[in-house]
């Protein structure tokens, strides 16, 4: 699902710090796992992060310029 999110670069990292769900802002407490998918020739950056005990999966494709929230685990 298409989402916005407001990130920024710290030490060349890039990192999510909040991001637009459901009428909702959600701000990033932890940024638990990073890891990068290739298709192709894009690729993808997937961010496992947390807030409120709850757990959620973000994906930036950097060819578009574009996040998706790919997984909720919501309590």
């Amino acid at each position: 699902e298409p989402i916005n999110v407001w990130a920024y670069f710290e030490n060349g990292t890039l990192k999510p710090h909040i991001f637009f769900w459901n009428k909702r802002q959600i701000k990033v407490e932890k940024i638990n796992l990073v890891h990068t998918t290739k298709n192709g020739s894009s690729g993808a950056y997937h961010f496992s992060v947390s807030s409120g005990g709850n757990f959620y999966r973000l994906a930036f494709n950097p060819h578009d310029l574009k996040w998706f929230l790919e997984m909720v685990e919501e309590e």
